[in-house]
């Protein structure tokens, strides 16, 4: 018997950025075996910072523009964790949230970008900051949607106000100026306000450049306030500085554009920084201070070789980030990143039009429609790498850096060089194996160590919940419960294997799958047991993993008084998680499965579709923003929907699961005890809520692989043939996970 080889080191990447985007295709292609990467990012899509004035100009969608990176990750065999990291705690080696478990690490990388500069009075209150797109987008397009609604009357003019002369200023209201001339449904004058500190707008661009942006903005009739600075930002107004006077601006719509800051959470951190909080980083990228710390990008400044913000030197890092973050571990020498000198800036001016030029060298200045078109061409290029390849199963991208890996001559992680890689990384570690040859243990061998368990449960923290006479603190074999007077006892239990990397996050959604059929059947969440399977990894890993795991599972538990008394751990070739349940009752008020009456109303509280989604994301084909909608939904907590039920006097209830809608339907139409009744259901399929991508995947022909045991309850619908080719009726059949609740009242 094969295993697979035990994860030894953790690789945390902060931020989804050009650099850690590119680095993941890179180790996707060559993974260093015993190494696991998790990426951690606040927003599943990243987008592509060169094509962004082209989303706003209508020339790209928001598809067209933004990385994937939750299929991104499931592609590579990368961790994907969406959440913003408050502090890095860099003794302990631990990445610290606000809501969640601390993540640990042996390595970090970081890549979150910048954002611009919003210590001016009033800015966060009444201006949208482009950065981070995932804010300014909506804004921008709810924008777009009060300039063309016809349910209001708009004033007889709109102002629209962007702060920044820099090239991301310049180009956002040229793109913007452009939308919104070309969008017939615009009723009311626009006037577009460009607002910067300089005497002319791209300060830092050859004088050819200038001359040329200053021609096209007098053209589109965008009026420029140059050496202004704004003071304070009001509603609707903005007081501005300039040199001989100080004076407002009224705005309708103010886009800020300043000189981007970095965040101040790394200097919190102890890590060292320069004199605008960038990352002080070393040729090799790594921390001057730390250095297991690496960064690149816009957090970080090369303290050899200063360099100005720009996407270009993030693209050119990837490789070296790659090669260093391996060599680390590998104990390697480093190699050195050198900045290119030169290189060309090509600026989009709203409609197909681009200037072009090398901003450090005499060559000419280019411009046309053919720039443009060189620069889409670029543009394009770059974002097709990223796109999955047509194999799906090998799980493996177009890699453009194949020819690289080549030339680096580095291990595949296979043979005598695996076990000389094995070693680098494991160390002393007795339990070594890169290769997957070895055996591990089965039966009670299998366990997560003692001493390992012990130091968990110690940060664990269960609510005290009375009734549990012997718990989680005690060293005894099993719990002991004392059920109250008048009380029923119900128990349930449900496990199932990851369905999401994040281990925080799978615990919450098993925790609240476990909890269902308690909700489901007006029952109180008492006490669980918990039943976990943890990879093959070293002692270190597999204490992050529970930790991350039990956590997680232990927000859900706590918030509904539900006493976490012990469980069972053992180590396999994935992460698996359950809980056997216990709920209490007042006697005689169970709300019962097949109880339903004659003229009882359906009612279906979560949307369907789990199933499909997360066997889309498997072959790489859903959305990551589904994948997104779909975890919140399977977040729900039922307990609100089950008393609801109780306290409206529903005849029969269930939680919608694993065998789909018409599975669980039909149990419900089975004869109880007292009645001999042969039940039928009426189902609008209209109305069935469908998550979103959903119905796109069924569609496609993607379902899960209990879907067609499932659908053999079609048998069970009358004149079947007739529905079979609507769009809602694969999702009859669907698998749920931590699905809603299903009431006949």
């Amino acid at each position: 018997m094969k295993t697979l080889a035990p994860i030894y080191k953790d690789l945390v990447l902060i931020g989804g950025g050009h650099s850690h985007a590119l680095l993941i295709k890179m180790w996707a292609m060559n993974p260093l075996a015993g190494i696991r990467v998790t990426l951690v990012s606040p927003q599943a899509e990243t987008p592509y910072s060169g094509m962004l004035p082209g989303l706003v100009a209508g020339h790209y969608s928001f598809d067209d523009t933004h990385i994937d990176l939750i299929r991104l990750c499931q592609q590579a065999g990368v961790r994907f964790i969406q959440d913003s990291v408050s502090e890095v705690d860099l003794e302990r080696r631990q990445v610290l949230f606000q809501n969640r478990q601390a993540l640990g690490f042996d390595v970090i990388s970081i890549n979150c970008g910048i954002t611009p500069n919003q210590s001016v009075p009033g800015v966060q209150s009444f201006a949208t900051a482009v950065k981070p797109i995932s804010l300014f987008y909506p804004r921008w397009k709810k924008l777009v949607t009060n300039l063309t609604s016809q349910d209001h009357e708009l004033p007889k003019s709109q102002h629209i106000a962007v702060v920044g002369g820099g090239a991301a200023g310049v180009e956002l209201i040229l793109a913007m100026q452009f939308a919104l001339s070309q969008n017939r449904n615009v009723q009311a004058p626009l006037l577009f306000h460009l607002i910067y500190q300089s005497h002319i707008p791209l300060p830092n661009y050859p004088a050819k450049v200038q001359q040329k942006i200053k021609k096209i903005l007098d053209e589109r009739n965008i009026q420029l306030h140059p050496r202004s600075e704004v003071t304070e930002v009001h509603n609707g107004t903005m007081d501005i500085r300039q040199p001989d006077k100080l004076q407002p601006l009224a705005f309708n719509a103010l886009f800020w554009c300043t000189q981007g800051v970095a965040s101040p959470w790394p200097e919190a951190s102890g890590l060292s920084v320069d004199s605008h909080n960038f990352i002080s980083i070393k040729s090799t990228l790594q921390s001057v201070s730390h250095d297991f710390v690496f960064a690149c990008g816009d957090i970080a400044q090369q303290v050899d070789r200063p360099n100005p913000r720009a996407g270009v030197y993030a693209v050119r890092q990837a490789p070296v980030l790659y090669q260093n973050l391996r060599r680390y571990f590998l104990k390697q020498t480093l190699v050195s990143y050198r900045p290119q000198k030169r290189f060309l800036s090509l600026l989009s001016c709203g409609d197909r039009y681009a200037i072009g030029s090398r901003l450090t060298s005499w060559l000419p200045t280019i411009s046309g429609q053919w720039v443009w078109c060189l620069k889409d061409r670029i543009d394009q290029q770059f974002m097709s790498q990223f796109e999955p390849s047509e194999s799906n199963s090998t799980k493996i991208y177009q890699h453009p850096f194949a020819a690289l890996a080549s030339l680096l001559s580095l291990s595949t992680g296979t043979g005598a060089a695996a076990e000389k890689v094995s070693t680098a990384i494991a160390g002393k570690d007795k339990n070594i194996d890169l290769t997957g040859n070895s055996m591990r243990c089965g039966g009670c061998g299998a366990k997560v160590a003692a001493a390992t368990l012990s130091r968990v449960i110690k940060q664990l923290h269960s609510v005290d919940r009375e009734g549990v006479i012997l718990g989680l603190d005690s060293p005894d074999d099993a719990s002991a419960l004392r059920i109250p007077t008048g009380h029923t006892l119900l128990q349930s239990v449900d496990m199932f294997r990851a369905l999401v990397d994040d281990p925080y996050l799978f615990g919450k959604i098993a925790a609240e799958h476990a909890l269902s059929d308690l909700f489901a059947m007006n029952a109180e969440p008492h006490s669980a047991l918990a039943l976990l399977t943890l990879p093959y990894a070293s002692e270190t890993i597999v204490e992050r993993d529970m930790l991350q795991l039990m956590q997680g599972a232990l927000s859900v538990l706590n918030k509904h008084n539900c006493a976490l008394i012990g469980g069972h751990s053992s180590e396999g070739a994935e992460m698996s998680l359950g809980f056997s349940v216990n709920g209490l009752a007042v006697n005689d008020t169970l709300l019962h499965k097949n109880n339903l009456q004659i003229g009882d109303q359906l009612i279906l509280t979560q949307a369907l579709g789990t199933g499909t989604l997360f066997a889309a994301h498997q072959q790489l084909r859903a959305k990551g923003c589904w994948i997104e909608k779909a975890i919140e939904a399977m977040l729900l907590s039922n307990r609100s929907a089950g008393k609801i039920f109780a306290e409206s006097k529903a005849n029969a209830c269930t939680d919608v699961t694993g065998f789909g809608l018409l599975g669980h339907l039909l149990e419900m139409l089975e004869p109880n005890r007292s009645s001999h009744a042969i039940l039928a259901a009426r189902i609008n399929l209209k109305a069935i809520p469908a998550l979103a991508g959903s119905l796109e995947c069924c569609q496609h022909g993607i379902f899960s692989s209990l879907y067609n045991a499932n659908s053999e309850a079609q048998r069970a619908i009358v004149s079947f043939n007739q529905w079979q080719s609507h769009t809602h009726y694969p999702l009859l059949f669907d698998p749920q996970t931590s699905g809603g609740l299903l009431a006949g009242i």
